[in-house]
């Protein structure tokens, strides 16, 4: 058996294996999309808000004119006013550093037309008057009976709008709030148009998500739709009512697939999906696996729970191509961010560290880059300390480094295992031929086999036991069944290596075996043999055998 290695060189190699070892921690692909897309993904605010005034006698008319039963509960006693508004908010995302936005063109037509703003506040305002004066019940009933839109009606031209508030409002993902106006406009799929808006807020260097290419998409894909759902916000009273105001700023992250390519009445692209859109998603992007935008959501129903559609996003690009906006350029904040996610994937968390610093000054307050710095902040803690203090570590790896080669280099040099001399003077000798044990089993004809060389194995019980290799496709392993030199050690696969001929050369083979063949201290998978090789099977500690040419 070999000696082994002196006891400072295994230290001092331990030492340094140690420092050198890289963490294990990666951010991973998925983490990396989400990261990437969540910064550049906005709310969108589109509404109005106003006092609808009505006095007794619109109320009174209503009574006297039903012919349903229709009592007044409480009845005004002067001019009264509720509480109205129309409109609402949807998602949409930066397409370039300079505040240009991609949304879909519902999200924000509500307060386009001055007109149809007035006539929704008014029929919204009394609806409102309705319920605070009759009762619900009766209300409900003559709904589900088709006979409460006349009292809708007749009670919204009696009464007035004051104190109108028009609200058209980008909410970034950082909670910062901008007013926006919009550069370029089409109406909704079911209005003909192509359900696309692009809008203008005064900013630079914001968040930018990258435009894929939707012509490539296919059936199948996996895509992610990201957005502000109304019924996840802390302004929903059946479901979000209990989060925080603080949470209102994480996206939603819904992953599905693309079910159909379809086109609509106008021959305009559409991608039917089964990923999740609901009120406030409408206008947010739909991303790949690349975190590449391929679409927008723009229309679901609450009755067909996964049936979807999305605008591909090329045809986005025909409206970014009309008002001249460039899509897929970086601003300086993306090249921070991009730089300090692919720091974070390599597992360099201390450049990650440092570019997120400088995207943060460009964009500070979002959620996203503050739990990404939690993340860089743990990967950190655990990294080696030669890579917290590169620096101050420098000095002594390269005074360890010196030490290690030089007890390394004596080491080694004492490693070669001395065997007895007279083991290699062996005068008994077995010859293994292919297919059978020893010279008795010859082929036909009696021919003695032709000696490639010879074994002679060194240690163990066996120890000086010589063996001739009587032909090319000798098997060497601890299945007696299948080779024909069988060495008895556990260390020993059942089939572990081959001797074989090639062009007068014996060449010795490694068959995957668990514990590895070397020659000279070295673990091989071929190699070819010379007179005075040493050969360990199953690692130093196993079967040692000298090659004699």
């Amino acid at each position: 058996m070999p000696p082994r290695p002196r006891p400072l060189a295994v230290a001092l190699f331990a030492v340094v294996l140690a420092g050198c070892n890289r963490d294990d921690a990666h951010l991973d692909d998925v983490q990396k999309m989400a990261y990437s897309v969540k910064p550049a993904v906005v709310r969108i605010s589109a509404y109005a808000t106003a006092e609808f005034h009505y006095d007794p006698a619109a109320i009174a008319a209503l009574t006297e004119k039903s012919q349903d039963d229709l009592v007044a509960r409480n009845p005004p006693a002067g001019d009264t006013a509720v509480t109205t508004g129309a409109g609402g908010s949807g998602s949409g995302f930066v397409v370039h550093p300079d505040g240009f936005i991609l949304t879909s063109g519902h999200v924000v037509a509500p307060t386009r037309d001055e007109m149809l703003l007035r006539r929704d506040l008014l029929r919204n305002g009394a609806i409102s008057a309705l319920v605070k004066h009759f009762p619900l019940d009766d209300l409900r009933r003559l709904y589900r009976e088709d006979g409460l839109e006349p009292y809708i009606s007749t009670l919204s031209t009696r009464g007035r709008l004051e104190k109108i508030e028009v609200v058209n409002e980008v909410e970034l993902s950082n909670g910062e709030k901008l007013p926006f106006v919009v550069r370029r406009y089409s109406p909704a799929l079911a209005q003909h148009g192509t359900d696309v808006a692009l809008l203008k807020v005064e900013h630079r260097n914001l968040p930018v998500l990258q435009l894929g290419d939707s012509d490539a998409s296919r059936v199948g894909e996996s895509i992610w739709s990201v957005g502000y759902p109304a019924v996840a916000s802390s302004t929903d009273d059946v479901i979000g009512g209990w989060l925080s105001r603080d949470s209102d700023l994480e996206a939603t992250f819904n992953p599905g697939i693309i079910t159909a390519l379809k086109r609509n009445r106008d021959n305009v692209p559409v991608f039917q999906s089964n990923v999740a859109i609901y009120r406030g998603n409408s206008g947010g992007p739909t991303v790949n696996r690349a975190g590449l935008v391929v679409g927008i959501s723009t229309w679901g129903h609450t009755d067909a729970e996964q049936i979807k559609f999305l605008v591909p996003i090329n045809v986005a690009k025909g409206l970014l191509a009309s008002t001249r906006v460039t899509p897929n350029v970086d601003g300086e904040f993306n090249r921070h961010y991009r730089s300090a996610l692919d720091a974070a994937v390599d597992g360099d968390w201390s450049l990650a560290r440092r570019q997120l610093a400088s995207a943060n000054q460009l964009f500070p307050n979002s959620p996203d880059l503050i739990r990404f710095g939690a993340d860089i902040d743990r990967a950190v803690r655990t990294m080696p300390m030669w890579r917290q203090h590169p620096l101050a570590s420098a000095f002594a790896a390269v005074v360890l480094s010196l030490a290690l080669l030089f007890c390394l280099k004596l080491a080694l040099t004492s490693r070669r295992p001395r065997f007895p001399k007279e083991l290699l003077n062996a005068t008994t000798e077995t010859v293994v031929a292919p297919g059978g044990r020893d010279a008795q089993d010859r082929p036909l004809g009696g021919l003695a086999p032709r000696i490639l060389g010879k074994f002679t194995i060194l240690n163990g019980s066996r120890a000086g036991e010589r063996l001739g290799l009587g032909g090319s496709g000798i098997r060497i392993g601890r299945e007696s069944m299948i080779c024909e030199i069988v060495l008895e050690n556990p260390k020993v696969s059942r089939l572990h290596a081959e001797v074989v001929s090639i062009d007068g050369k014996v060449l010795l083979i490694d068959r995957n075996s668990s514990n590895g063949t070397y020659v000279n201290d070295q673990k091989i998978d071929k190699r070819f043999l010379k007179d005075g090789d040493i050969i360990y099977f199953g690692g130093r500690n196993a079967v040692a055998v000298a090659f004699h040419a």
